[in-house]
């Protein structure tokens, strides 16, 4: 999955019958983990592949995987338009952290404060045509990269269901 490409069936372990005896991939002995490469490892291992990717996919329009994020959050909000508090609830990043990056956005011309309709001693913060448009075609990039990957239907379907759970299992209760 290097240079933000998918890695082909070839590249990839074969699949897996349920129950059958498993041996490591190659990379479990490149990294060290020969004999503990348990499921925190593979997530890790993934995190760390598919954070590459979409750093790859989003650089090149001078974006953050943040920076996407935010558009994103703010594009499907109710309206278009979100709270910074919000938007810090909705994606786990502290206020300090927020306020950088929609300082950023909003020197980019990608988004723009505004009065709240309903409080107007606050503040929320909507797409420009400019961030609406970047913010949906670098959604239409991410998607045609998760497409391409070898994964059929129904496996995607299992890996669903089996992330929703480690998310459920992982995800602080006060969070939920």
């Amino acid at each position: 999955m290097s240079n933000g490409r998918a890695m082909t069936r070839g590249e990839r372990a074969p699949a897996r019958a349920a129950g059958a005896t498993v041996s490591e991939p190659g990379w479990v002995d490149e990294v060290g983990l020969t004999g503990h490469a348990g499921l925190l490892a593979r997530l890790v291992r993934l995190n760390m592949l598919v954070s590459a990717a979409l750093d790859g996919l989003v650089e090149p329009y001078g974006l953050t995987v943040a920076d996407y994020l935010v558009l994103g959050a703010i594009r499907r909000s109710p309206g278009g338009r979100g709270a910074p508090s919000r938007l810090c609830r909705v994606l786990g990043r502290t206020s300090g952290g927020m306020t950088l990056t929609l300082d950023r956005l909003a020197t980019a011309g990608l988004v723009r404060r505004a009065p709240d309709p309903s409080d107007r001693r606050r503040i929320t913060v909507e797409l420009t045509a400019a961030g609406d448009a970047l913010s949906r075609e670098v959604n239409d990039r991410l998607h045609a990269w998760e497409s391409a990957l070898d994964l059929p239907e129904p496996l995607r379907a299992e890996l669903n269901g089996a992330l929703d759970t480690v998310l459920d299992a992982v995800t602080p209760a006060a969070a939920r």
